[in-house]
């Protein structure tokens, strides 16, 4: 074979030699860096495009489970104490939310029943926020109904007091 590929070139003139020789040069490492190097590399780009997103996805999972964590009372903790009525009304008023309570009355169980013709909702939920990891009361019934006006509900809230988990 080595001998064929000599004759070969012996037969060829100078430039064909110096041409080939510079095919050899320039289309062996093309044609590598083509199918075998640039390849991988896009490969291993894509690899690390994959694992950047799954550590951002194990953040944002991560943060999740803290948050969920945060909205819920730990398991073994005892409950909070309810505020009761006159605390829930105070807390009310400095929301400046009780000129649009239309029902506020107590139940036996000592649970609560609240109600709202017409208030903004975001105030009401903004409230319901604050005052959720302390007064010691779980939401067992929401009703919430739209009004015409933009920004508006009519809310319906029954407050049962907390209970061991």
């Amino acid at each position: 074979m080595k001998t064929g590929l000599l004759d070969m070139l012996l037969r060829r003139s100078p430039r064909e030699r110096r041409l080939l020789g510079l095919l050899a040069l320039v289309a062996v490492p093309a044609l590598l860096w083509l199918w075998v190097v640039s390849p991988l590399l896009e490969s291993r780009a894509a690899l690390i495009r994959q694992s950047a997103e799954a550590r951002v996805l194990q953040l944002w999972v991560a943060e999740q489970a803290a948050d969920q964590q945060q909205l819920g009372r730990p398991q073994g903790s005892q409950p909070v104490p309810p505020i009761g009525i006159s605390g829930l009304e105070q807390s009310l008023v400095t929301a400046q939310l009780r000129q649009q309570v239309t029902r506020l009355g107590g139940q036996g169980d000592g649970g609560i029943e609240l109600g709202f013709e017409a208030v903004e909702f975001t105030v009401l939920a903004s409230w319901l926020s604050q005052m959720d990891p302390g007064w010691g009361y779980d939401i067992a019934a929401l009703r919430l109904q739209r009004h015409a006006d933009p920004g508006l509900v009519s809310a319906e809230l029954t407050l049962a007091p907390q209970q061991a988990p």
